[in-house]
């Protein structure tokens, strides 16, 4: 099959990430991938690993420009793919515009990803088109049905974005180079029991919780150290020295490093005794979850939030309720003492790709 893919932009986000590996996997099941995007950082990986990328304005808005939409729908009847799949507003939008104007004998199957449920309204004309509907999530798939359910064509399929399992091997071994080096540079992580916060510096992700629930731990157990990591938006840093202030205000200067951005998930969700997802109920991805997950490392997130699916499944003793830090506590306390095996199957880059091509052999066998 011929598979385009269109977003945005292709820079480092997680879904441009997950879009890089999805069309790296394509290639690899000897299927063609072909993403559209207005370019990016990521765009060398991506033709490096097979995969042709062709440059289009589709991150522009007004995206009704008609121009802009005979460019799109020329290149798709040049390319004349199996599927094109699409997730963002503004190429999904443009995308419809584009298929509608080809005649049913030259349309592909249009399949459309959604990741969260912020700001579908703009899915309202598109929904009874489009011929397939991926959800990254059930709570997604459940809002999309109750929202669209009598436009739909077919119900809402749930397929997460898998993990890159090469990428994040358990069965590789942690470079002792790595490990010395982590230590020469932070030396205060010796013989402690690394409790890992990655996400960005925002409110809406957690960290302030985190620190509180640290400040408690801390109480109970001296050899715990929180690794915040990630960092916030340009221009707002003004967060990040909030959380600098509250770890001092708490008595965490000796139990807690900010490390920013880093290049070494793999290495740290490996060293860590449990990774951490607090984000507002609201807030999408969870990603971190699974990688930590698929690394072997026991993570901790409330029932309500988007990686909840992906622990009941692999680990549910990470499970908790969202009532304060005294949860979060008591499943920390829990998971250091008495940890249980991580179960961590159907999760894969490889296994939620199979189930997409599926999909996809489906639709294009019913045309």
């Amino acid at each position: 099959m011929r598979i385009v893919q269109i977003l945005p932009e292709l820079n480092g986000g997680a879904v441009e990430k997950g879009v890089l590996d999805f069309a790296h996997e394509l290639v690899r099941n000897g299927h063609e991938s072909v993403v559209i995007s207005n370019g990016g950082e990521l765009v060398s990986r991506l033709t490096l690993r097979g995969s042709r990328h062709i440059q289009l304005p589709v991150h522009k808005k007004p995206f009704w420009s008609l121009r802009l939409v005979r460019r799109l729908r020329r290149v798709l009847l040049e390319l004349q793919p199996d599927i094109i799949q699409v997730g963002a507003r503004v190429p999904a939008r443009l995308t419809w515009l584009a298929w509608r104007g080809l005649s049913e004998q030259q349309r592909p199957r249009l399949v459309t990803t959604v990741h969260n449920t912020s700001g579908v309204g703009f899915y309202a004309g598109l929904a009874a088109s489009v011929e397939q509907v991926i959800a990254a999530s059930r709570p997604v798939a459940d809002y999309l049905q109750s929202q669209f359910g009598k436009k739909l064509r077919r119900p809402p399929l749930v397929i997460h974005r898998g993990v890159n399992t090469r990428e994040f091997d358990r069965s590789a071994p942690i470079s002792g180079h790595w490990q010395l080096r982590l230590l020469n540079d932070y030396p205060q992580l010796e013989g402690k029991n690394w409790l890992l916060m990655p996400a960005r510096l925002t409110p809406a992700q957690g960290q302030r919780t985190f620190l509180q629930m640290l400040a408690a731990l801390a109480q109970e157990r001296q050899d715990v150290f929180g690794l915040i990591v990630g960092s916030g938006d340009p221009g707002r840093e003004k967060y990040a020295r909030q959380l600098e202030q509250l770890a001092l205000d708490l008595g965490l200067s000796d139990k807690v490093l900010f490390l920013g951005e880093r290049r070494d998930m793999r290495e740290l969700y490996a060293s860590a005794q449990i990774t951490y997802h607090l984000a507002e109920a609201a807030e999408p991805g969870g990603d971190t979850v699974a990688e930590a997950l698929a690394m072997n490392c026991p993570a901790i997130a409330y029932r309500d939030s988007a990686p909840a699916e992906v622990l009941q499944q692999c680990f549910p003793q990470g499970l908790v309720e969202r009532d304060g830090i005294d949860a979060l506590l008591a499943a920390s306390l829990e998971i250091l003492q008495r940890p249980r095996a991580i179960d961590f199957t159907g999760f894969s880059l490889e296994e939620t790709t199979a189930q997409t091509l599926t999909v996809y052999e489906d639709l294009c066998q019913s045309a």
